[in-house]
């Protein structure tokens, strides 16, 4: 069966939001490796918890349904709770890279309108240097660690909620403004799903593969495809803020990764480190898949 045939029983199958693919997982496999960063390990069961405590900061922070929550970040268990949690409470994540200029970052909060901003400082000094320049308070929030929290925009009106949970705004991504001013694209849970459950089904994603989750998930690719494809297969996702190729490569043999999704930039920085050290060949014991995206790959560096 071809795949574009199997997308009616995809779309039956997948959870209503991207909040609800933790659940079942948590529910069946609790002491399953979901997230691990160099700071430690989230199972399933833990990392639901952490999303419902990180409901319950937001909403004594004063974000409510239908408002605009901007996370400015880079990968870690922290923003993945906070990211859940937002879209549990049917709030709009902003999600926008910490790289990205304070005037980038200045103009998109404008434009959505955000109620808060958050700041995923305990990964990135990037989003440690916005947060105060925001005037951002970094603190210990709800066992997920230090993160900044922006002062409250109390003269933004929440938008309303849509009655049918699969319309409702998953994550609202800024565009690169490459032919003009950046726009915000506004997904849908069943966008992203969609797309996370066809990437997980063609690569035959199982609980036993272990991904590399260094493409940054406040882009769409690393948001539906990584993350969400591996959240949905009940796989366990290895998280990096950056790449890094020393770091890559002991992922690889030590953690014995079955898949690796990247960029070119990303694997031509792995083949330059390669040639440095005189490498004959990479130690990958377990490795299955290698997909790269985000820009054109040349054949002499496929090769």
């Amino acid at each position: 069966m071809k795949f574009e045939d199997q997308a009616p029983d995809i779309l039956t199958t997948l959870p209503p939001r991207i909040c609800d693919i933790v659940k079942p997982w948590a529910a069946s496999a609790p002491e399953r490796a979901a997230l691990v960063e160099t700071s430690g390990t989230w199972t399933y069961g833990q990392l639901e918890s952490a999303v419902a405590n990180a409901l319950a900061w937001l909403q004594d922070s004063g974000v409510r349904p239908g408002d605009r929550v901007m996370i400015i970040c880079e990968n870690s268990r922290a923003f993945i709770a906070v990211l859940l949690a937002v879209t549990r409470m049917d709030a709009w994540p902003v999600l926008v890279n910490a790289r990205l200029s304070a005037r980038e970052i200045d103009e998109i909060r404008d434009h959505c309108g955000a109620r808060r901003l958050i700041y995923t400082t305990s990964v990135s000094h990037h989003a440690r240097e916005h947060a105060k320049r925001h005037g951002g308070v970094i603190a210990e929030a709800a066992g997920l660690g230090p993160l900044g929290l922006g002062p409250l925009n109390e003269s933004v009106q929440a938008e309303p909620v849509d009655p049918n949970p699969v319309n409702r705004i998953a994550a609202l991504i800024y565009t690169s403004g490459t032919t003009g001013l950046p726009k915000g694209v506004m997904l849908t849970h069943t966008n992203v799903l969609f797309i996370a459950g066809i990437s997980a089904r063609i690569r035959a994603l199982t609980p036993e593969d272990r991904l590399y989750g260094v493409l940054p998930m406040s882009h769409a690719v690393g948001l539906s495809v990584v993350l969400l494809g591996a959240l949905l297969s009940g796989a366990t996702l290895y998280l990096s803020p950056r790449f890094d190729p020393v770091a890559a490569l002991a992922a690889l043999e030590k953690d014995r990764l079955t898949i690796m999704l990247g960029a070119p930039a990303m694997f031509a920085l792995l083949v330059e480190y390669a040639k440095l050290k005189g490498f004959e060949s990479l130690k990958a014991p377990a490795l299955r898949i290698i997909s790269s995206s985000g820009a054109p790959l040349h054949a002499s560096l496929k090769s």
